[in-house]
């Protein structure tokens, strides 16, 4: 147990740095999608059921979205007594801890304990574009938010986040809290390349039923993840194979079988899902569509520079002898795919090379989605000119860990033994003092995003300096609604200051924000016919509580934003007055 106890350590160094980070900028603040992951939270802490409910959706099962990671965290919330709005600040530090073992792990099983850190660089390191929008005199909250949009032509034509921005950035959206899946399953992989063969039976076998368990969990953790590490998998076991073919080395049964169960045991793992997932007919994929407009060549090295860097110069030997491939890059420039030709230059570099690791693989894998991403992208709901923006949001990020990964493979291959004489305690001293730093560095950045709004792991505590009056509502509601009741409040287009009853408490609303369910559902007119409805509501004291009956609705919320959106006319009878303050009141249905 002590020899294990690292990485109970590492976990909890993790925990704690994001902790900090958290508490100096808390809360669900209107950023991102926030708003809609507090509101799922809640949602399932409110009703841990299986599917969860859709609280802007009047309840309405929430089969069009991948959950599982707000269902571990809503469901530790409940088992730890905690409220929505503190576990909400709580998700991203258990994922960062996570996230870390997993790293940590991947250098473990190739480097000694001074050097199994090295890995968990990749959760850490910012892009070049940071770096130059500081240069550039922005601040550091507009340098954060510019280096993630860089490739592209306009603002947000397409997204590039990193591990780092996200969780300083505060969202625990889908992708995030399959972090530290991504690094376990990437562990896996690492296990697999280089212990395969000398695993006993039962840990072959072992092995197989992990990797079938991370692989399985990523559709309902986050769907991207599984249509990159599946076909990832099927070329590491590809490989595995091979080098023990190539060894001329006796092949028995155990060395093929628990590959070959792995697909099937992945799928089984999460079957019901699964099925659910497939049988309800909807779909964001709509085809394959190809890139007219690449990445432009500067910017696209302000993104993946850092990186790709340390694989050219793991390649600089092979480079001596196969010079004359520089050829590629340069003509691919003239046509316009110098991203692309820059990755497929590095590619054949790494396929030549004489002396291949474990880190050549990911390198080699992480090329090969940048090259795919710069030729075609996932025909989703975006529109022109952001078609790519998803395919280029999610599969970068996941290309981050599995080129990220290879990259610090790399250097701790490099550095292997430099530091043998280094006593331990000069070592845990510099440690130390290298992880305070980054706690202060880090602390520093999230104080810039919070306005003076830090201190606290209460998320709802912003409202009180920015919007006071629905602070005092949402305290209200929560002290006296009970779990099940529905709440009514304007709805909002997405990205704007609405549906935020819902989000903050764990109650439901007929509808929250219209732009995102539109893009969810394939109903277009029953959202429609909910907005007209709300609409109804507040304006026409006439069908007011009938529709409130229709939608089976106890509370009735007139704060900031529904005098700004309705003209609010509400009927004498029907509706009785239990909360008033400046700027807020709420009523409750009642009957007679």
């Amino acid at each position: 147990m002590r020899e294990n106890a690292v990485f109970d350590v590492i976990f909890l160094a993790g925990f704690v740095l994001l902790l900090a980070v958290r508490f100096a900028y808390p809360g669900f603040v209107l950023s991102g999608e926030k708003f809609i992951d507090a509101a799922f939270l809640g949602s399932i802490m409110n009703n841990p059921s299986v599917i969860p409910a859709d609280p802007w959706l009047g309840g309405a099962p929430l089969t069009v979205y991948y959950y599982l990671g707000h269902w571990m965290c809503g469901i530790l919330g409940i088992l730890s007594f905690g409220s929505a709005a503190v576990v909400f600040n709580l998700m991203l530090p258990l994922v960062f801890g996570l996230a870390a073992v997993s790293a940590y792990s991947i250098g473990a099983c190739l480097f000694d304990r001074r050097l199994a850190w090295i890995p968990t660089i990749v959760l850490l390191i910012p892009n070049i574009a940071l770096f130059v929008r500081l240069a550039l005199g922005d601040g550091i909250t507009t340098a954060f938010w510019n280096s993630t949009r860089v490739i592209g032509s306009i603002p947000s034509e397409t997204i590039n986040e990193y591990p780092l921005f996200s969780f300083i950035f505060g969202d625990p959206h889908a992708h995030v809290p399959g972090c530290f899946n991504q690094l376990l399953f990437i562990c896996l992989l690492t296990v697999l390349l280089v212990k395969w063969r000398e695993l006993p039976v039962y840990g072959k076998y072992l092995l197989a039923v992990l990797m079938s368990l991370s692989l399985g969990t990523m559709p309902a953790m986050n769907a991207w993840d599984v249509l990159i590490y599946a076909p990832l998998y099927l070329a590491a076991a590809g490989v595995a194979v091979f080098l023990m073919v190539k060894d001329r080395e006796g092949i028995s049964r155990h060395d093929i079988l628990p590959l070959l169960l792995v697909p099937f045991l992945s799928i089984l793992s999460y079957g019901p899902y699964l099925f659910q997932l497939l049988s309800s007919g909807i779909s964001s994929i709509d085809g394959i569509g190809i890139v007219t407009a690449p990445s432009a060549l500067p910017l696209f090295l302000g993104v993946w520079g850092i990186l790709l860097f340390i694989v050219f110069l793991d390649c600089i030997k092979t480079l001596k002898k196969y010079w004359w491939l520089v050829v590629i890059p340069v003509v691919l420039f003239f046509f316009g795919y110098g991203a692309a030709g820059v990755c497929i230059f590095l590619l054949l570099l790494l396929l030549l090379k004489k002396d291949k690791h474990v880190d050549t693989f990911f390198a080699a894998a992480g090329c090969i989605l940048l090259i795919l991403m710069e030729i075609i992208y996932l025909n989703d709901y975006m529109w022109d000119p952001y078609e790519r923006m998803n395919t280029v949001f999610k599969v970068g990020f996941i290309c981050w860990f599995i080129l990220g990964s290879s990259a610090f493979m790399m250097i701790g291959r490099w550095i292997r033994g430099r530091f043998a004489g280094v006593s331990r305690k000069r070592f845990l001293a510099v440690a130390g003092i290298v992880y305070l730093a980054v706690i202060v560095v880090l602390t520093g950045c999230a104080l810039g995003y919070s306005e003076g709004n830090g201190g606290t792991l209460d998320g709802t505590a912003w409202l009180s300096a920015c919007h006071p009056s629905d602070a005092w509502g949402i305290s209200w509601l929560e002290e006296n609604a009970a779990h099940g009741d529905v709440v009514v409040e304007a709805a909002g287009t997405s990205y704007e200051y609405s549906s935020r009853i819902s989000s903050m408490t764990v109650l439901t609303t007929p509808l929250g924000w219209e732009g995102h369910e539109k893009i969810w559902r394939p109903d277009d007119a029953a959202v429609d016919a909910v907005v007209a409805d709300l609409k109804e509501m507040y304006e026409n004291p006439a069908r007011t509580t009938q529709l409130m009956d229709t939608y089976n609705v106890k509370y009735l919320f007139v704060g900031e934003v529904e005098r700004a959106k309705y003209d609010v006319q509400l009927p004498e009878e029907g509706l009785e007055r239990v909360f008033s303050v400046p700027g807020c009141r709420i009523y409750q249905r009642v009957q007679g």
